[in-house]
Formats: C-alpha cells, structure tokens, sequence
C-alpha cells in the first residue's frame, strides 16, 4: 500500500497537480518564490543567493526549534509569470511543506498568489521586491488575515522620498519616464504628486513598454517641455537603452533614480561620466553595521556585489521568516510565525546585528522566549497593522565607479514629508 500510494503521489506530481501531503517532522523549510528566468530574472538570481545566504547563516548560528536542528531553503521560479508563480507557490506548499515563503520580486506575480494560494492556506509571505500600494489596500480590507510583511517599504513611501531628494538637489523641472506597469506607474503618480506639491514642475510624463529595441520616440517626447532633469523608473536593461538615448539628445545629465537601478552593471554600461549628478534613492539603513557585514559576507559567498535591487530585502526577508520560527517556537504554522514577527522587530528587544556572534545570541534568546530587536542588512525596521514596513532612505552616488552612500532621509521625514504635502 505503501509503495502504491508513493506511486500515485509521484504520479501526480509529474502530471503537475497539487498533492496535499503532510510535511515531515524534519527539516524545516523556507520556500521561495522568484524570478529565476523572464524578465525579472537579472534581479532574481542575486535575491535568490540573498535569501539562501541568510538561510544558511542562520543554520550556522545554531537555529534549531524543537528537536528540530535543519533548516532548509527551497526555491521555485515563478518566470515573472502570474499563472506559473501560482502554480510554484502551490508546488511549495503541498509538496515541499513551506509555511513561509519568500516572495516575488513583481507584484504582478504577488498578487495572485496571495488571492490564490498563501492567505487560503495560512502561508506567511514577505516579499523580496512587491511594493505596490495595492496590498496596503487588500490588508485595510482584511484580506490577507495578517499574513503579508514586507521589508520594502511601498512605492507610496519610496517615491515621497525621491521627491523630496529632488528638490533638495535643486531639480526644478522634471521630465518624468516610466516602465508602464503596476511599479513604475505607482511610483510615478506618487513622485509627481509629492514633487509638485513642494514646488517642482514636471514638463511631461512618459510611459514605456518594456523591451523595446529602441526608446527614442518617448525619450524625444520627454525633452520637449525642456526639463532640466530627469526621474527614470525603469528595469537595468531598458533603463540602459533609454539613458543611452537620452544622452545622445542632449538630455541634461542630471538624475533622480528609484529602487531598480541601483546596480552596477547600470552604471557600467552608462559610464561614470554621465552620472555624476545622480542620486540613487533606495529604502535602507544610513549607519553600516549590519549592511556592511551583509555585503561582505554576500561578498564571500557568491563573489559577486550584494549591493542592487532588492538583495539586501530578500536577505531580511529569509532571515525574519527563520526568527520568527524560533521565537514561535514552530516551524509549519504560518500564522503563528507571522504573530511572532513582533517578538523579532521588538524596539525594546535586544539589538541584533548581521554578526555571528549576535545571530548565535538571537537563537539562544528568542528560544528562551524572549524578543529581539533585528537589525538587518537594510536596518531596523517595524511593521504597521497592515504588513507594511517603516524604513529610513539612502541616497547612493557614483564615484570610482561604485556606489557610495550619500544622502540620508529617516522614516519620520519621509512621514512628515507625505503628511505636509497632503500626498
């Protein structure tokens, strides 16, 4: 009967349904789910190595719930597909067992799995990337019954601080281009709002369709009302082709950028001339602590940056998820591991940076019960009544060619900011 059930099972599994079977006792499991191929697949790769690295730091620090003492990281790409990303949620958790998941990077492909799979089956997710205002909506509504976090916080709040770094840089008149999609256009609404209610004037809006062999018409009408810089919401790829373009028309050489082209191979294949009035606004921590320790260690593992977009938020984003299994002392009850987030983001907690030492230190604490203030590789951070996160904001410019921190703006401005222009 044994082998006969085994064989069904199996066969089920390669027919591609969804087979509800009890997870083992042992190992516990974090799933994933992230772009490993489409178009998202240039941020997905490094969020990956991300979340897995924070995984296995955390089974070095001596994770352990029960009698449990393995902790594993399991990963389905969801092809920056809506339709594939519901099915790699379901596969990871009626197959694999996960009651916690990483998230994707597109909330595009977020949503749908939340609708569909997660918030039905008491799954815990925090995404990687998804910052659309959307779900702030969906959790008002109590559709998500308390399972959603994010550790990016939502373009509402990146794009109030990009404004705001806008005009203290002196842009007066901006042209404003965006990937048409649920992210760019988001960030685009906002920033326009917040940038004209503090005394900017935007000459013109563009929206573009991703991957384009060539970007000249929208960036031709972008340079007609004569805008003396320019805010650019794009992917690392289009993002390129249109910057090239930009420059060749004589577009000024000043630049507000958001989260998504603060990556490397951007700069490289601009080239540091051209960006040397450019600010790359990202959520994060000002202070290095523990988003120094991240890159190094990031570093180490892949030898490869860990600075780019949403790394270092996938890297939290595993490591709370294992916390949170501690300090819930259970690993496969989702709901119980999203109440214990609280007991890891406690402000009263004792601080706990990236350091080996201190992720030994939250194990032993958290499994005495006790809380901890976590202090990841984008900084502390706390979480509202509906899953959103309150970060403070860097600003990153170019110089020998690499990213530096530049500018700081803390969560209170950034609340401050969005409660003074009514935005």
């Amino acid at each position: 009967m044994i082998n006969k059930r085994h064989m069904m099972l199996a066969a089920f599994a390669a027919a591609g349904l969804s087979v509800s079977a009890p997870a083992l006792a042992c190992p516990a499991k974090i799933g994933a789910t992230l772009s490993m191929t489409g178009s998202y697949s240039t941020f997905g790769i490094p969020i990956n190595n991300a979340a897995q690295l924070a995984v296995e730091r955390l089974a070095e620090a001596g994770w352990k719930v029960g009698d449990c003492a393995k902790l594993e990281y399991v990963v389905r790409d969801d092809q920056t597909q809506p339709s594939v990303g519901v099915d790699a949620a379901r596969r990871l958790v009626d197959l694999d067992g996960v009651s916690a998941i990483v998230g994707p990077i597109s909330s595009g492909v977020t949503g749908p799995i939340l609708s569909s799979v997660t918030v039905e089956k008491n799954v815990l997710m925090i995404p990687a990337a998804s910052s659309s205002p959307t779900f702030t909506e969906m959790a008002r509504q109590g559709k998500l019954n308390g399972l959603f976090f994010r550790v990016q916080p939502s373009d509402a709040l990146q794009a109030v601080a990009a404004a705001k770094a806008a005009i203290e840089a002196g842009h007066k008149k901006m042209a404003v281009v965006n990937l048409n999609n649920d992210w760019g256009n988001n960030l685009s609404k906002q920033f326009i709002a917040t940038y004209k209610a503090l005394g900017g004037t935007v000459t013109g809006q563009v929206t573009y369709n991703a991957e384009q062999p060539s970007y000249r018409a929208e960036v031709n009408k972008s340079l007609e009302g004569s805008p003396d810089s320019l805010y650019l919401a794009a992917s690392v790829i289009d993002g390129s082709k249109i910057m090239r373009d930009w420059l060749a028309l004589g577009g000024p050489q000043k630049f507000i950028f958001p989260l998504g082209l603060n990556d490397q191979k951007f700069i490289d294949q601009i080239g540091e001339q051209y960006l040397k009035n450019a600010l790359f606004m990202t959520p994060g921590s000002p202070s290095p602590n523990s988003a120094t320790i991240y890159r190094e260690v990031y570093e180490k593992r892949w030898n490869s940056s860990g600075v780019g977009p949403g790394r270092d938020s996938g890297y939290d984003a595993a490591s709370l998820i294992g916390l949170a299994m501690l300090a819930a002392k259970d690993y496969k009850d989702g709901k119980k591991i999203a109440a214990a987030l609280p007991k890891v983001t406690d402000p009263k907690g004792e601080a706990i940076t990236l350091s080996p030492d201190d992720l030994k230190k939250a194990v032993k604490l958290l499994s005495e019960g006790k809380t901890i203030r976590y202090i990841g590789a984008t900084g502390a951070m706390s979480f509202d009544q509906y899953g959103d996160v309150s970060t403070p904001f860097v600003g990153w410019a170019v110089e020998g060619g690499k990213l530096v921190q530049k500018k700081d703006i803390s969560a209170q401005d950034v609340a401050d900011t969005k409660a003074k222009t009514g935005t």
